[in-house]
């Protein structure tokens, strides 16, 4: 693949319309209105990390990118702590939370057709589908995303912009002030922003899986870098019109805002109520079918970018070799089999707790599952970043204070969500079994 196939494959790993549809309750429900603020802040903090793989991409392309970064700068045994951090605890996470958002998705499109359903029996559909194209090769896979993700990006910046011209009097800079928090102190006001930038965050969580495709794209020091950064950098904007846009429409006081984050986790979201008010029927179900669309392109990007870390460690010698072997159409099946397989248990191992701890019914444990999988796999993604802006900023020599830049704000993310002992549990815990296999193993 070239240029194209690089940008429209990280276009799909940040799925546009799944993003928005199933993300902007949780950054509200931590920034408030001022949720366009915290995006403005990730976008441009992320623009900064992007350039750090940016760098690194066109230096060492390698289908096990991050391993490779890693391991350029700081040799072998944190390459395989960085590898171990974003291929298993955060990319088998982040193909289950995909999973989970897939069934949450096609619940809330159900739902805004008057349809009652449950969401299990969407996830054995979103688990297996995937797998067809993944293990036909990646040509196939771009080809379908291409599609996939230009009809959302078109349908996502049409509905922003006529949420913004038909509220031309609702327009206004509030939600771009701290104050829009709602907090009353400015440690209050920085928490809820940094609480909001985790899910912010995870809008742009896939950019990078185009680097993972380095071995499979022409001229991949050019094309691969250069598609990323274009990517990132396109749907930062994106995201910023589209969250601005549904603050305005939601409505900006406290009371607002919280009840849409609570319709959102137990009832009907209502982004499909905004769609359907501006784009009409047809656009309710053109939004809906492409938001389905949007969750299928993002999770075959994130199982092709996880397979592909797989195997480039696998023939590197930092897991088991069998996870190298390639099937006739050059793809790991043994892989994309195994990622798969514990996707699956990880999303069985979610609902059972659910139902001990005595969650509500299936859409709101659905949602539960989403948010939890969303914050925990969000932080082993900032972890494994910041390992590759300070590795970018120890080769880089013009780019250093970009690299430090976007450090700092993965700090900054880290050190603010890190805050409960259940959060701090999940991280700090595997990190460093993490850290031990890759000294010890």
């Amino acid at each position: 693949m070239g240029t194209a196939g690089v940008f429209f494959n990280s276009l799909a790993g940040q799925a546009p319309v799944y993003s928005v549809a199933s993300g902007a309750a949780l950054i509200m429900g931590s920034a408030g209105a001022a949720a366009p603020l915290a995006m403005l802040i990730t976008s441009a903090g992320m623009l900064a990390i992007v350039f750090s793989v940016y760098v690194m991409a066109k230096r060492y392309p390698h289908a096990a990118s991050f391993y490779e970064y890693a391991s350029r700068a700081f040799g072998a045994h944190i390459g395989a702590f960085t590898g171990y951090v974003y291929s298993i605890l955060y990319g088998l996470l982040a193909t289950a939370s995909v999973a989970v958002a897939f069934s949450y998705l096609a619940v809330q499109g159900a739902y805004s057709i008057g349809l009652r359903v449950n969401p299990l029996p969407f996830l054995p559909v979103i688990l297996l589908l995937p797998l067809v194209p993944a293990l036909l090769g990646i040509r196939l896979s771009v080809k379908l995303q291409m599609v996939t993700t230009s009809v959302e990006v078109l349908l996502l910046i049409g509905f922003a912009l006529l949420s913004v011209f038909e509220n031309p009097s609702g327009l206004t800079a509030y939600p771009f002030t701290p104050s829009a928090t709602f907090q009353a102190s400015p440690m209050g006001e920085l928490g809820a922003l940094a609480g909001g930038l985790v899910f912010s965050v995870t809008y742009f969580m896939g950019f990078e899986t185009s680097t993972q495709l380095s071995e499979e794209a022409k001229d991949p020091k050019r094309s691969v870098p250069l598609g990323t950064l274009s990517a990132a950098t396109f749907m930062g904007l994106v995201f910023m019109l589209s969250t601005y846009a549904l603050v305005i429409d939601v409505g900006l006081s406290k009371g607002q805002i919280g009840s849409f984050v609570s319709n959102a986790s137990n009832g009907l979201n209502p982004i499909y109520i905004f769609v359907e008010r501006y784009l009409g029927s047809v656009g309710l179900y053109a939004f809906i079918i492409t938001s389905l669309l949007s969750v299928f392109s993002c999770y075959l990007a994130t199982l092709n970018s996880v397979t592909r870390m797989f195997y480039g460690m696998a023939r590197e010698g930092a897991l088991p070799k069998s996870l190298s072997k390639l099937n006739s159409r050059q793809s790991p099946n043994l892989a994309a089999y195994l990622v798969t397989g514990i996707s699956a248990a990880i999303l069985i191992v979610g609902y059972v707790i659910e139902m001990v701890l005595g969650g509500g019914d299936a859409l709101e444990s659905t949602f539960s599952i989403m948010e939890y999988t969303y914050a925990v796999d969000s932080l082993y993604y900032v972890v494994s970043l910041l390992v590759v802006a300070i590795a970018a900023f120890k080769v880089t020599r013009l780019g250093k204070a970009v690299s430090m830049l976007g450090s700092g704000m993965l700090v900054a993310t880290l050190y603010y969500s890190v805050s409960g002992a259940f959060i701090a549990l999940f991280l700090v815990i595997p990190l460093f079994l993490a850290f031990l296999f890759a000294v010890f193993v």
